[in-house]
């Protein structure tokens, strides 16, 4: 009445009498990285400089324009803007 399942009432795997084979393409190589050169006038100087850093420059010239008597503010300005290359 009840059925035990032991190795020896296990059911034999079937082998097939043809093993099928498949040829492993090898992984597609990985893209390289371009590496852009910008030549010109501002090539090599500011290649570093990024839409935040073009915003601290333009805030602190529009507080420079403006005749801005806070110079702590102006420090605080340029110290945000050369601690990202340090």
């Amino acid at each position: 009445m009840y059925r035990t399942y032991s190795y020896k009432d296990m059911p034999e795997p079937v082998m097939r009498h043809r093993e099928e084979k498949r040829e492993i393409s090898p992984p597609p190589p990985p893209p390289q990285k371009r590496e852009e050169k910008k030549d010109g006038i501002f090539g090599g100087i500011f290649d570093n400089i990024e839409t935040d850093d073009i915003i601290l420059i333009v805030v602190a010239l529009v507080l420079l324009i403006d005749d801005c008597d806070d110079k702590l503010l102006l420090l605080a300005l340029a110290f945000i803007f050369f601690s990202e290359w340090f």
